[in-house]
């Protein structure tokens, strides 16, 4: 069952891997509320630690589960991963240190992992890549509620169960979604392509894929585009108070306006994909998260925002990564069909990876000022269209030979 692009109706399977997508955003959101009642249960500092013990389990996990469901099927490795979730979401709940909660995040990581390469490479089993563009469109207006349901939902249950109750939570969601992929969720990988699994097939297969220019570069650009909106989240808590002087309450709403940005790109993806490519689109819009972020840039050197203003610019500023990044990832996985789990597998990690370091980097540059965070932000979009360059260059010049 394709994406049948003249309904309006979104297929009940896209909704299933949506929810199995945003399972590893919803994880990273959820428990920040519970930051400082963790702090003091524990009597020690460094929560952050856990977060990016998280981001590293979701960097290196996604590598497993491609090669695995290319060879036994995508619904497998689900339930594997979805168990180790929910155990690892269990542990985190019944954690009596620090150490132990890093531990039991690394191991939620890892069985979020199986939603994200295997949700992706559903939708590239079901769906042509003109398709699989709007698909993916539509997966990430699903995956966007979870930025701004998460931090609500954790504040809720934090003031009444405590931090762990976020944790125990998670546990019973990864249960419903088990449950739910049983019943409703037919296995979408053709039993004529399967891929034979052993070390040495599954080292020659990623190194076969990190020659692909395409699925290299369209993965850069996805990542890059999607690094500079984790650099604002990462950066923006400090701008915002510092510069300001939000309260965590309105800074949890304007973060909400983000998942409203992703919401109205999904539909104007969705729109403008009936009636041009997925090249074509994207050629159209890879271009304008640079023109937003330098004129941010230019305007926070100049002179001081208003806070009315910044939130404008943050709106346009996802809305435009956005409209890129569904578009990026349809063309990166579809030379790929046969070995769509692998591709998916390598394009989350590199967009995993290029994300971690630009948290990183704004660990290291963040004074507090909105211009510090808007250069980092721009440097990242202006890579992501360099790196959209670079792929096109080098599939037209392979075209020609």
């Amino acid at each position: 069952m394709t994406l049948d692009s003249s309904s309006r109706r979104i297929p009940g399977w896209l909704l299933l891997v949506g929810a199995m997508t945003a399972v590893g955003p919803f994880s990273i959101d959820m428990y920040l509320p519970g930051f400082p009642q963790i702090e003091r249960e524990f009597a020690e500092g460094g929560v952050e630690r856990t977060m990016a013990c998280y981001l590293i389990g979701i960097t290196l996990g996604q590598l497993l589960y491609g090669p695995i469901s290319d060879r036994f099927g995508r619904k497998p490795p689900l339930y594997v991963g979805f168990v180790l979730y929910s155990l690892g979401s269990l542990g985190c709940a019944f954690a009596d240190s620090m150490g132990m909660l890093m531990l039991m995040r690394v191991a939620q990581a890892l069985g979020a992992c199986a939603g994200l390469v295997i949700g992706r490479a559903i939708v590239r089993d079901r769906c042509q890549p003109s398709e699989a563009a709007r698909a993916f469109s539509i997966l990430m207006a699903i995956v966007a509620l979870g930025p701004v349901l998460a931090p609500m939902l954790g504040g809720w249950v934090v003031t009444h169960f405590g931090w762990r109750g976020t944790f125990v939570f998670q546990c019973a969601m990864a249960i419903g979604l088990l449950i739910g992929m049983h019943f409703l969720l037919t296995e979408s990988r053709d039993e004529a392509s399967i891929v034979p699994i052993s070390t040495p097939h599954v080292v020659r297969t990623y190194m076969r894929l990190l020659a692909d220019p395409g699925l290299v570069g369209y993965s850069l650009a996805g990542g890059f585009a999607m690094g500079a909106l984790f650099c604002f989240v990462s950066g923006s808590p400090i701008v915002m108070s510092t510069e300001y002087n939000l309260t965590p309450q309105q800074f949890g709403w304007m973060l909400g306006m983000n998942g409203a940005a992703f919401m109205s790109a999904s539909r104007l993806n969705v729109l403008a994909l009936r009636r041009m490519t997925t090249e074509r689109y994207l050629a159209q819009a890879i271009w304008l998260p640079t023109v937003i972020g330098a004129l941010l840039t230019l305007l926070s050197l100049a002179l001081h925002l208003p806070l009315w203003a910044v939130l404008v610019q943050q709106f346009a500023f996802f809305v435009s990564v956005a409209r890129v990044t569904p578009n990026v990832a349809a063309l990166a996985l579809a030379p790929h069909g046969r070995e769509a789990g692998a591709a998916s597998a390598l394009m989350g990690s590199l967009q995993s990876l290029v994300a971690t370091l630009g948290g990183m980097v704004v660990a290291w540059t963040n004074d507090g000022q909105l211009k510090t965070l808007a250069m980092v932000m721009t440097a990242a979009v202006v890579l992501a269209w360099l790196s959209y360059l670079w792929t096109r260059r080098l599939q037209r010049g392979a075209t020609k030979e």
